[in-house]
């Protein structure tokens, strides 16, 4: 289990009445004290922080989020004040790291010179796109579904005395094409997707039909899976999944175009010393990592600390929404997606929860 329990401001005594309130507090906090060092961990900072690398106890802030990190010349502020201070839409990204954006609250707290910094997450930063009315969603919905009709029976039509394999590449269209018409048909005028359909299903089933749907449509990408066979049924929705992992790996092909050894690599794992909570007084639960990673040109800094926002894409085409969309159905689905990357790896790892009881 990673370090989710609430440590105090001091490791060796416990922290005075005045600190101990932020102990229960569902929002992240941490405590810094005069030489940037953290001191305190909640344990919702614990859970958002998880995959920063070693525990953070005792670490200065430099070395988790970076030398010029915008958190870091929030926090001195704060030292250097009598009274608190407040930023909206600071970068929560660190060497390896994104985790979007949050508001960010510092001041100081108890008698022992500490300030703690009190983290809300804004989300848009990993949510879907919002819809600007019900009329642009029924338009998108229209607009989607009228080709796919005569995509579908082209495909059909194509199969028709065809060899094995183009027969097979058929159904894979026709497949894509119903799974397709299915989300739109449950286009919410409210929001991108609905609820979750929930049902018990193998993850490698969705990541092989990305892998196939990837493989047609970029052959000359090297595709390597590399599953843990052992891993428990998740409960989840299967379209929906499709469409996050199939998102992630396209964009990932996509930024290696004419690349001549672009490799993509499908990598389950169980993460036995990992639970994260979905909500504040939820279970915290084990988890299962979906690891998509790449060996394309890698994402800047600051294109990585806004890889899940609405709009953020660096691409000449494109709405820069399939990343949103990842985030946001991963997010539905009780689980974290991140984003590590340098030059020659970029690599989108999903965790998603375990029901209780079916640990491997």
């Amino acid at each position: 289990m990673t370090e989710s329990a609430v440590r105090p401001l001091h490791p060796r005594t416990s922290p005075p009445d005045s600190e101990r309130w932020l102990e229960a507090l569902p929002t992240p906090v941490l405590g810094v004290d005069s030489g940037e060092r953290i001191r305190f961990v909640n344990g919702a900072a614990a859970d958002l922080l998880a995959g920063v690398g070693r525990g953070l106890l005792g670490r200065r802030l430099d070395e988790v989020f970076g030398a010029d990190a915008p958190i870091i010349a929030l926090a001195r502020r704060a030292m250097n004040g009598a009274a608190g201070v407040a930023e909206a839409d600071v970068a929560l990204a660190g060497p390896g790291f994104a985790l979007g954006r949050a508001s960010i609250a510092a001041g100081p707290v108890g008698e022992n010179g500490y300030i703690a910094l009190v983290m809300t997450q804004t989300p848009r930063a990993r949510g879907a796109p919002h819809a600007t009315g019900n009329s642009a969603a029924r338009t998108l919905a229209h607009e989607v579904r009228n080709p796919l009709a005569g995509i579908r029976a082209a495909a059909q039509l194509f199969a028709r005395g065809a060899d094995e394999e183009s027969t097979a590449l058929a159904k894979l269209i026709c497949d894509e094409v119903d799974r397709i018409r299915r989300l739109t048909d449950r286009i919410d005028p409210l929001a991108a997707l609905e609820a979750p359909r929930f049902e018990r299903f193998n993850i490698h089933e969705a990541l092989e039909r990305v892998r196939k749907l990837i493989g047609s449509s970029a052959p000359d990408v090297m595709i390597s899976e590399r599953y843990d066979p052992s891993l428990p049924l998740v409960r989840g929705d299967l379209d929906q999944l499709i469409q996050a992992f199939l998102n992630i790996a396209k964009n990932a092909t996509e930024a290696m175009a004419g690349q001549a050894d672009a490799e993509l690599a499908l990598v389950t794992s169980y993460k036995p010393g990992i639970r994260f909570r979905a909500a504040a007084g939820a279970i915290a639960r084990a988890q299962l990592e979906v690891r998509i990673t790449d060996n394309g040109p890698g994402l800047a800094p600051e294109v990585a600390e806004r890889a899940f926002e609405a709009f953020a894409s660096t691409k000449s085409a494109g709405m820069g929404l399939g990343l949103t969309v990842a985030a946001d159905i991963v997010a539905r689905h009780g689980g974290r997606i991140e984003v590590e990357s340098e030059p020659g790896r970029t690599a989108f790892k999903v965790l998603l929860p375990i029901e209780p009881g079916d640990t491997p």
